[in-house]
């Protein structure tokens, strides 16, 4: 016989189911609940907690009864660059210890200068999945710490990073977090903190980032391409040549066929240009990405996904002779699930300016 667990939910849900079930109108009438919900998801106002809440999860919560504890489901970490023979191989844990132990056996054959990207995703067990790129040393072999990587990341958004990096004042800092701070402060609150039976953040200072004005202009990146990518091929042991690119003197990734290359720049709408030194290229392109109020007059395009402040997003991608465009829906409040399991779905535009 199957047995029913407690649903996991945020602290403001509970909080709003809290208060709601105290009421006259809900107190002993969980399905008239569920009834109202389910009419209008997003109608809530003074039990804002409620809005966009899953019904299914919300009928459970009230059937099995809920939890704001949320924990590790799992994490799988990929080594994308380093030896072959521990490439592309997921390694399945269920722990913040159990991943940094595989990154500190990874690290044994990482580079003392530079690092290895290795690819890490993590489920939780109320469904949220946070996925970024581990930068491996050979020091990670005795501090490899995951934990540690993510929080750092997510800290540094939500506005409490604990020591700015020398090249940012706070000035800077504040323009370069802009308006995303409550969505990080709410994603440590709710998920990342309780994961590793962390303290959590002061409610005032959440609900002082949500009661901050949003910025409602439309927002765009531009970037170069060309400015940052190169080409350079070489030989390996084996006499096969293997294409690095290269971003600020950076490996950004490799390929060990030109085809797989072509591959590449052809998804990013990227040419091979002159080649600057012996086996040493420009790679020229550009791309712009525009933040639209809705995506209606853009469906019409390929769709993709994108890593976008720490979450999938559904976004449409536009190649002309000049430009490579991307859209994306300026709240972009749907997040898209792939099987990371499949190497091929592990390609973001994050590669190239977002969640560094």
């Amino acid at each position: 016989m199957k047995k029913n667990f407690p649903v996991t939910i945020t602290k403001m849900q509970a909080a709003a189911l809290e208060a709601i079930m105290s009421t006259e109108t809900f107190s002993n009438n969980p399905e008239k609940l569920i009834e109202v919900h389910s009419q209008n998801p997003n109608g809530w106002v003074n039990y804002v907690g409620l809005n966009g809440m899953n019904s299914r999860q919300l009928k459970n919560a009230l059937k099995y009864g809920y939890t704001t504890h949320v924990k590790i489901k799992r994490i799988v970490v990929t080594r994308g660059e380093g030896p072959s023979s521990e490439c592309c191989i997921p390694h399945h844990v269920t722990s913040w210890e159990d991943a940094d132990n595989v990154l500190k056996r990874m690290a044994l054959t990482a580079p003392d200068i530079g690092y290895h990207k290795t690819d890490f995703v993590i489920l939780f067990t109320n469904g949220d999945v946070y996925s970024g790129t581990y930068e491996l040393k050979l020091a990670d072999q005795y501090s490899a710490s995951l934990y540690k990587h993510v929080t750092d990341h997510c800290e540094f958004y939500a506005g409490i990073c604990k020591r700015l990096p020398s090249h940012i004042n706070p000035e800077q800092y504040q323009d370069l977090i802009g308006h995303n701070t409550a969505e990080y402060l709410l994603l440590l609150d709710n998920v990342i903190y309780p994961s590793a039976n962390k303290e959590g953040i002061d409610p005032k200072l959440i609900q002082t980032a949500l009661n901050k004005p949003k910025n409602k202009e439309t927002k765009r990146y531009l970037g170069q391409i060309e400015t940052n990518f190169i080409l350079h091929k070489e030989k390996n042991a084996s006499n096969n040549t293997i294409y690095y690119v290269y971003s600020k003197g950076v490996r950004h990734t490799s390929f060990k066929s030109p085809e797989a290359l072509k591959r590449w720049m052809d998804k990013f709408g990227l040419t091979l240009g002159e080649e600057t030194q012996e086996h040493t290229y420009r790679i020229n392109g550009a791309y712009r990405v525009t933040m639209v109020p809705n995506l209606e007059g853009y469906l019409h395009l390929p769709q993709i996904a994108i890593l976008m402040n720490g979450g999938l997003v559904r976004a449409y991608k536009e190649i002309t002779p000049e430009v490579t465009n991307i859209y994306v829906d300026t709240n972009y409040k749907e997040r898209i699930r792939f099987d990371f399991n499949i190497r091929s779905r592990l390609w973001y535009l994050r590669k190239f300016f977002w969640d560094k």
